[in-house]
């Protein structure tokens, strides 16, 4: 950049003349701007790497909603937590009907007793026995990049944000699905992935955590989610 600018000045130089100090002064500002708003090597890498995990997650969310319709069964994104590196899954339902589990009154794992917790996961298990994998997703999906962490998953059913064990996503025949929000994060960025319920749509948010931190990560990664998600609630 530093030396693009120096050749630039040269031929206007040499065409017009020479520069007043005070015009010399404005141009080296102006190059002093330009050099500090571009980002760093490491920071453009680590922004696409988070782009490009959303855009995954965008392209896995159209193809479940898809996948619902031509199948014309429930379908679901599953995004196994407990993997390292993280996992997600397309899988379609039995052809009849399925009751899907009532989480409005869902207690965090944590405040279980452990016969309440041995229930849940007897349930869970039930459930997952009743989808199949849907193959052709496995030739899409690409692997999760090291640089980014699975910040947590809200959805219209599930009002708790989810960031521990199996966060999901349903689908339905009729082209409605769960709305939602995705949220992933690099060490300096935060983006989340907002779904739609009733329309096929998807939006996408960064936001650019400050320079001096006066918390840890994981407290600014779940100060913003939380403030994300109270808004999104309300709407």
């Amino acid at each position: 950049m530093p030396i693009s600018i120096a050749k630039t000045s040269k031929k206007i130089l040499n065409n017009h003349h020479g520069f007043s100090l005070i015009e010399i002064m404005v141009a080296l500002l102006l190059a002093a701007i330009i050099f500090i708003a571009v980002p760093t090597g490491d920071m453009s890498n680590k922004h696409r790497a988070l782009q490009n995990a959303i855009d995954d997650f965008d392209r896995s969310v159209r193809f479940a909603s898809n996948e619902s319709v031509l199948r014309n069964r429930l379908v679901r994104l599953r995004v196994d937590l407990e993997k390292d590196p993280l996992e997600y899954v397309v899988e379609y339902g039995p052809g009849e009907n399925l009751v899907l589990p009532d989480h409005s009154e869902d207690k965090a794992t944590d405040s279980l007793s452990l016969e309440e917790q041995k229930v849940a996961m007897e349930e869970s298990k039930k459930l997952d026995g009743q989808f199949t994998k849907v193959e052709e997703f496995e030739d899409i999906r690409r692997e999760f990049n090291h640089d980014i962490s699975f910040v947590g998953l809200v959805s219209t059913i599930q009002k708790d944000v989810m960031k521990e064990g199996q966060a999901i996503l349903y689908f339905y025949p009729t082209g409605e699905r769960d709305g939602g929000l995705i949220f992933l994060s690099t060490d300096q960025e935060m983006g989340w992935l907002e779904i739609e319920p009733f329309q096929n749509e998807t939006e996408q948010t960064y936001y650019t955590f400050p320079t001096e931190r006066v918390s840890k990560l994981s407290d600014l990664q779940q100060t913003k989610m939380d403030e994300i998600v109270k808004e999104w609630q309300k709407n």
